[in-house]
């Protein structure tokens, strides 16, 4: 098991926590930075195209938020966040197909938990829960790990 990594435990920490979509969020975010070659807490304005949970890890990787407004989101079902520095260059980072399947394994694994525990004993339930928590730890060691050429699409804009 790895230890969950800084940046995704300040993530995890603001958004209730530990997801996939909040994780890929803050990825989108980091990706940000590197193609700006900025810092996070740069002067930055952020869009992000659909309302989920990737929206607190884009925050907090890119210390920009909605409360400040120098993060929008504008729901357009797209996994996808636009960046642009001071300096006006601006990047695009979208979640592939692989990305999101990854994420979905998780939510495959929390829907089968929510629907069977039900009509099980309390014991069965534990172990259903064991076997989701392993599921999602996967995943998350995954997504923290993976190079970002297999989780987003980059693009300078």
């Amino acid at each position: 098991m790895i230890p969950t990594p800084e940046i995704f435990q300040r993530i995890y920490q603001q958004h209730g926590h530990r997801c996939p979509m909040s994780t890929l969020g803050g990825r989108m975010g980091l990706a940000a930075l590197k193609a700006l070659d900025v810092r996070e807490g740069s002067a930055l304005s952020v869009i992000f195209e659909h309302g989920t949970c990737a929206v607190d890890g884009i925050e907090v990787a890119t210390g920009c938020s909605r409360t400040s407004g120098s993060l929008r989101v504008d729901d357009f079902g797209r996994h996808t966040v636009v960046v642009r520095s001071a300096a006006g260059d601006s990047v695009r980072v979208s979640l592939n197909a692989f990305a999101l399947a990854t994420a979905w394994e998780y939510r495959t694994a929390d829907e089968a938990f929510s629907a069977g525990k039900g009509s099980l004993s309390a014991e069965e339930i534990q172990h259903l829960h064991e076997q989701k928590e392993t599921v999602l730890q996967s995943v998350l060691e995954r997504l923290w790990t993976l190079p970002d050429e297999t989780l987003l699409i980059t693009e300078m804009v």
